[in-house]
């Protein structure tokens, strides 16, 4: 391990012999420098490689058919007041007090619903799109503040624009009570145009954002000019967004509210079926229903894991025209159309990829550093070496030691082959007999 004396005193020696030479001075302030703002920049550019930024671009598309929005109607006032008044009950359910008076002993909460609101014969004269009656598919919803809603779905395209290929509806209301309404709105009806994926749903926490909202009163004609945005909208942490799901974002929403509610009441209402639980049959679970029915209604889907898609179309309503409209009935007109087949497209995209991410490496390495392809090359090599020297400098004190220790042991004999021990053998038998032929030389 190296001491912190020894580092001071090599920074101190380096420091002295900078300052001794003022050229190496001016040199390292400037690399160091430029090495913090390599760093600072670096550190941004992975920043936005890892959590690229997203751009928009918009463009416009000419098509050839024309998709049409579903539409949404709900009558003001939502219930029948005779009806209402034959129950003991105020003008609107909203008025929870009135159901002390409530006969839950001979009737129900779905009687009632179903009594005092319009059916579609009360409701409609006459709708059509592109000329036709049976190009239009009506969904009929039941809901607490605005009673039963009725839902018009094209079933057909378009391929030109103008009046005589849009929406063509006539509405009828009721003559008993044309001249009485809940709170400061005339009568007429709510007027809701939207995508026909996402549909319909009264929470408004839900529908706000991707709904187009009118109003159009009793003895109106009205005429309403559409435009088309689609939007492809990219997933992040700020904006949430699912690419496929089984259930609208503005369903699942609705179902969230109604869980929430009839889980915390332990009885549903006639305008939350599918709920698995009975219809309130007591004043007060009834009032305590519909009090924190009103009271969740801005409930954030979210927490039920309800998310935006990522593609929504968006559908952008301009009033052209507005004029009294008489009939032998109290009524209204709406005319909905397109005046041109233009489309506005919005995409987001990652704003930064990996590309820009090699040019900007580049550029700061090259500007600040003047550090070319070789040159990083042989940067890295620097580096590696420094890392691994320890160990290069290890192993050859290895090879060294080793090689000092082969050359300083004996050498070993060399062992006799077959040959050389037979030789030995016969000198040996040889020298034994030599005796016996000496004396026998010295008696002759």
């Amino acid at each position: 391990m190296v001491s912190v004396a020894k580092v001071r005193h090599k920074l101190w020696h380096v420091f002295h012999a900078l300052c001794h030479d003022p050229k190496r001075l001016v040199r390292g302030v400037v690399l160091f420098v430029c090495s913090i703002v390599v760093i600072y920049q670096l550190t941004d550019c992975f920043k936005k490689l890892f959590n690229p930024p997203i751009s928009t671009h918009s463009r416009f598309d000419l098509n050839d058919t024309m998709l049409y929005p579903a539409i949404t109607f709900c009558r003001e006032p939502a219930y029948k007041v005779d009806v209402m008044s034959k129950y003991n009950l105020a003008m609107h359910p909203k008025y929870t007090s009135s159901f002390d008076r409530f006969p839950f002993n001979e009737t129900t909460l779905d009687q009632l619903f179903s009594e005092a609101t319009y059916n579609h014969s009360e409701f409609f004269i006459q709708h059509g799109l592109n000329g036709g009656a049976n190009n239009i598919e009506v969904v009929e919803s039941m809901h607490l503040d605005m009673g039963r809603c009725y839902t018009l779905n094209p079933l057909v395209t378009t391929t030109h624009s103008w009046k005589e290929a849009g929406y063509s509806i006539m509405l009828r209301h009721d003559t008993n009570i044309s001249r009485v309404s809940v709170g400061e709105t005339p009568p007429g009806w709510h007027v809701f145009i939207h995508d026909e994926n996402e549909g319909f749903a009264e929470n408004r926490m839900q529908s706000s954002g991707r709904v187009e909202y009118l109003y159009l009163e009793a003895n109106e004609e009205m005429e309403i000019r559409l435009s088309t945005q689609h939007f492809f909208m990219l997933a992040s942490y700020e904006n949430e967004c699912v690419e496929f799901s089984k259930v609208s974002s503005t369903r699942c929403g609705e179902l969230c509210h109604w869980n929430a509610v009839v889980d915390a009441v332990g009885c549903s209402g006639p305008w939350m079926p599918g709920q698995g639980a009975r219809i309130c049959d007591y004043p007060e679970s009834t009032k305590q229903l519909i009090k924190l029915y009103r009271q969740l209604e801005d409930l954030d889907g979210t927490q039920c894991g309800c998310f935006q898609p990522c593609t929504t179309t968006i559908y952008t309503a301009s009033v052209m025209n507005r004029k009294p409209f008489q009939i032998n009935i109290p009524a209204a007109q709406l005319w909905v159309y397109y005046t041109s087949k233009m489309v506005t497209i919005v995409e987001e995209f990652h704003g930064y990829d990996f590309n820009q991410f090699v040019s900007d490496l580049g550029g700061s390495l090259g500007f600040l550093l003047g550090l070319s392809v070789l040159g990083l090359i042989g940067l890295l090599e620097k580096i590696v070496e420094l890392v691994f020297i320890r160990r290069l400098i290890a192993e050859k004190r290895k090879k060294h030691a080793a090689k000092e220790v082969a050359g300083n042991d004996p050498v070993e004999p060399n062992n006799f082959d077959e040959k050389n021990v037979s030789k030995l053998s016969d000198d040996t038998k040889q020298c034994n007999n030599a005796p016996t032929a000496v004396q026998t030389n010295l008696k002759q």
